[in-house]
């Protein structure tokens, strides 16, 4: 609920979809799933108590969520703690399967660091020289910065960085900043900006003619969360990312999810909607592989070799060393659609999942701090 409650919203009636599907084929190993999602209101110690009453009382076999990586930080120590396993579907921060990895956790969504990677490949194609970043002032937003940055300077070490500007998270007025971007005059701006942030930001800098002058590229505001609000509003020639696009790929299994979710909720599914949905069908082909539901035996057959399984937005593979899933990025440009009546991302870039991942190298400097 509140602020973000449509990504809560969203990833509900994906995981009601997905439990429904797979019950009415048989289940999995012959037994029906049952889901319950609750509410943790973006408060950490509503997170927690969810999940000690989940393994205690309810005796889960897995926890799936959240939709805060500050909330998943809380959790993920929780499930190392009580040796159950979590699905990360929704929170994104790189230090999960990172800095903070553990056996217990994984991560079938691309995370910050994907898509801060992926911006970095695709912008580097692009005549730009001159760089700029405003991010939510928290932990995504700075490292989302920082990783595109590192890359794009490695990448291309000709550029520029004219500026950094963090606003408090769910800030209200952007005007002193889209003030300082204009006097700052990059060719090009870093914006992860998300949700409710994206919306307000973008309309309020609609005014002073900011996208006409200045090219930008949100890793999330491929959303619907993002793009719906907006409507007719929504600048032509923004880069947008976003986890999961409806529209894409054309694939049997996309069309069936897109039209049995419109028809059941009559809306689109989000980007949430999609990487939901696809973390349920993740456990049943791990416990399909497993032969049980066992942490400890499930651990191991997923490890055995990297885990591939169809998904609406296409494959994902799970691979062993870090439990974070393999999966290419897609950007693209914005332009409004009148049959949908808000923008739809078009020219679609692919950023190869093998080019984003951690190296072995990486995965061992990281877990070494």
């Amino acid at each position: 609920s509140g602020p973000v409650g449509g990504y809560g919203k969203h990833a509900a009636q994906a995981i009601k979809l997905a439990v429904d599907e797979i019950n009415s084929n048989g289940g999995i190993l012959g037994r029906k799933l049952e889901a319950m999602v609750e509410d943790t209101k973006l408060k950490k110690d509503i997170a927690l108590d969810l999940a000690k009453r989940y393994v205690n009382e309810d005796k889960v076999d897995f926890l799936m969520g959240p939709t805060s990586s500050g909330l998943a930080m809380g959790l993920t120590a929780f499930a190392k703690e009580n040796k159950k396993i979590l699905i990360v579907t929704q929170a994104a921060a790189d230090a999960l399967t990172g800095a903070k990895f553990h056996p217990y956790i994984f991560s079938t969504l691309s995370n910050a660091m994907m898509h801060s990677r992926s911006g970095a490949y695709m912008m580097s194609a692009k005549p730009f020289k001159k760089y700029m970043c405003i991010g939510p002032d928290y932990s995504y937003g700075h490292s989302s910065w920082e990783m595109f940055k590192s890359k794009l300077l490695e990448l291309r070490p000709d550029i520029e960085i004219v500026g950094e500007l963090f606003p408090k998270f769910f800030a209200k007025d952007y005007s002193s900043y889209i003030k300082q971007i204009l006097e700052a005059k990059p060719d090009a701006v870093w914006s992860p900006l998300w949700g409710e942030d994206a919306v307000n930001f973008i309309r309020q800098a609609l005014p002073t003619g900011l996208f006409d002058k200045v090219t930008f590229a949100f890793p999330c505001a491929g959303a619907l969360e993002v793009l719906v609000p907006m409507g007719k509003d929504m600048p032509d020639g923004i880069y947008v990312s976003s986890r999961y696009f409806f529209t894409t790929p054309d694939s049997g299994m996309n069309k069936n999810f897109v039209k049995v979710y419109h028809e059941t909720y009559k809306e689109y599914p989000d980007y949430m909607a999609g990487e939901t949905y696809a973390g349920v069908y993740f456990i049943k082909a791990a416990v399909e592989r497993a032969g049980t539901t066992d942490p400890e035996a499930l651990i191991k057959a997923v490890e055995r070799e990297p885990l591939a399984w169809e998904t609406p937005e296409g494959w994902k593979i799970m691979r062993a060393e870090d439990h974070s899933v393999v999966e290419d990025c897609l950007w693209g440009e914005t332009a409004f659609d009148e049959k949908y009546g808000f923008s739809i991302p078009s020219g679609f870039v692919s950023i190869q999942g093998e080019q984003i991942c951690r190296t072995p190298e990486e995965l061992k400097a990281v877990r070494g701090k």
